[in-house]
């Protein structure tokens, strides 16, 4: 799903601001423009773009650089490109090495050397230090959910954060977060309401033009890293997933990272230069409110897993069926499962859901739908009406569910109200929101279902975990032990009984595995990921940026 995420999810859109407009320089569809080279144009999703590169705001231009994904750093950049790919080869950026001491209590960054901001100041571990001091102090932008005790810069070089307990679980949200400069945001006033109409950042690209209609970024030449071999990048907003396939078959953009329907057909043979990649991450599936009946019971919960068909599901939209009960994407987490959850696989068995409702109570009304004190089984799915994807499953789940007598309406949003229905718990269940990709299953469950990480239905979950508000006391004591271990085998015996806890009581029925979306064009660059190299993921990012070169 383009919307993925990472620490959290890409979900992007702003309101038209026309007294931001800034006339858009050369703009060509064949992707030629501003200066020397070849600027490569990037479908986004969008309603409309806002000139707002503040990167800790949701609905802003930034948002329509894929930045959510997971690698961020067009313009603002993290210490470590987390690797949701090729997973275990995380990459050093803005800090070149690190080691965790003190019974994993202390995390220390040495970070490069030779970098600059794009105003020629020099970076330094002071705007590291500053920029997390200001997550920690303006709690609204802390969506990564940054967590320490205390930060220092021993040197200008070095970093030195502190936690309570043993945080090693942690980095990849500390590490992902996008580092601003001191000598700038230290003068903004309430960072939470700065717009940031021209960004200074360490990353390889700058702003160069912008209007609501697109926005060109250009390779920073000063870049502490090799410059980038493209001229720049444009970012151009399309309202849904079939307008950004349109723009790529029809060649008015060379990159995206979007979910193509039928993609051999509509897309890839089109030409031999188009591509299509979608290397697995993550679980997805039906989402539960938790604290809204009818999810609420475990029986019509358990009634949902045993009815659907999750391949009927799955090719929906060319995705993998789901198959272990873990939640765990397949084949990707094969190691982590417990032995005594191997082979323990999704099987349909419409009688068995329909018993399990029998069993509880539930009575099946003249209507076929069952009920229970006079309330009828209904409950409404929600996500923007604009992702087509997420809307061509949800319309075969109503008809599955419809069979074994359990009601689904379809609740569509806005792509800018996604995030705060599903923050604030004001939804019954959604598909296409569960965390990003994770290095390792205890994190997949940390995000998912995590009790100490619970909201009550009305208080926004700062960072968007365990949106299904699970609270279930034995597995918030196993959450808070696990750091806590200090051998494989205590962190296996932890993560067996938490996927028991997932097993039991289904805290998201996951039906489908979900990729990272990346569609190109190879007529004009190369260098791209591929099956054959995975280097990274291929959705627009800096890390693929860099390694494009235009075709000879």
């Amino acid at each position: 799903m383009n919307r993925r995420r990472s620490v959290r999810r890409a979900v992007i859109g702003a309101t038209l601001a026309a007294s931001l407009v800034v006339p858009l320089a050369a703009c060509s569809s064949n992707g030629s423009g501003s200066g020397d080279g070849l600027i490569l144009n990037v479908a986004s999703q969008s309603d409309s773009l806002t000139q707002s590169f503040n990167p800790y705001l949701p609905n802003t231009a930034q948002g329509a650089t894929y930045t959510n994904q997971g690698a961020g750093g067009f313009i603002y950049e993290p210490l470590v490109q987390i690797n949701n790919v090729d997973i275990g080869k995380d990459i050093p950026w803005l800090a070149k090495s690190w080691e965790w001491s003190n019974e994993n209590k202390t995390l220390t960054l040495h970070l490069q050397s030779g970098v600059k901001w794009t105003d020629g100041q020099k970076f330094s571990a002071d705007d590291v230090v500053f920029t997390y001091d200001m997550l920690k102090k303006y709690p609204a932008l802390n969506v990564g959910g940054v967590d320490f005790d205390t930060i220092t810069a021993p040197d200008p070089d070095t970093v030195v954060m502190t936690f309570a307990s043993p945080s090693e679980t942690k980095f990849t949200s500390l590490v992902s977060a996008a580092i601003v400069s001191k000598h700038i945001w230290s003068k903004v006033g309430d960072p939470t309401t700065y717009v940031d109409k021209n960004p200074v950042g360490t990353g390889p690209f700058v702003l160069d033009t912008f209007s609501p209609q697109s926005f060109v970024l250009k390779t920073n030449k000063d870049y502490w890293q090799d410059p980038a071999k493209i001229a720049g990048i444009r970012f151009i907003p399309y309202k849904d997933n079939q307008g950004q396939t349109n723009a790529l078959v029809q060649g008015q953009a060379d990159w995206s990272g979007t979910y193509i329907a039928d993609a051999e057909k509509t897309y890839l043979s089109k030409s031999k230069d188009n591509h299509y990649w979608a290397p697995v991450v993550g679980s997805d599936g039906l989402i539960p409110n938790l604290e809204k009946w009818p999810l609420s019971d475990i029986a019509v919960r358990r009634a949902i897993s045993l009815g659907v068909d999750r391949a009927q599901v799955g090719a929906a939209t060319d995705s993998p069926p789901a198959t272990s009960q873990t939640g765990l994407p397949m084949p990707a987490f094969e190691s982590e499962v417990a032995a005594k959850y191997k082979g323990l696989d999704f099987k349909q068995d419409k009688p068995a859901a329909e018993k399990q409702l029998t069993d509880a109570g539930y009575t099946k009304g003249s209507d076929g739908f069952y009920e229970k004190d006079g309330k009828k089984v209904e409950f409404s799915v929600s996500f923007p009406a604009s992702y087509t994807d997420i809307a061509a499953r949800a319309q075969v789940l109503v008809s599955q569910l419809k069979d074994i007598g359990i009601k689904l309406d379809i609740d569509t949003t806005s792509v800018n109200d996604i995030n705060k229905i599903t923050a604030d718990g004001t939804f019954q269940s959604t598909i296409g929101y569960p965390v990003g990709p994770a290095p390792r299953a205890f994190n997949i469950y940390d995000s998912m279902m995590n009790p100490n990480k619970y909201y009550p239905v009305g208080q926004a979950t700062p960072t968007f975990e365990n949106i299904e508000r699970f609270n279930d006391p034995v597995a918030k004591e196993l959450f808070a032990q696990y750091p806590l271990a200090t051998t494989d085998e205590e962190r296996s015996a932890i993560l067996e009984k938490l996927q028991g806890i997932w097993i039991d009581q289904l805290p998201m029925i996951v039906m489908f595995y979900w990729g990272n979306y990346g569609d190109w064009s190879s007529a004009k660059v190369t260098g791209w990921p591929s099956e054959k190299d995975p280097y990274f993921a291929p959705y627009p990012n800096p890390v693929v940026a860099l390694k494009l070169k235009p075709v000879s």
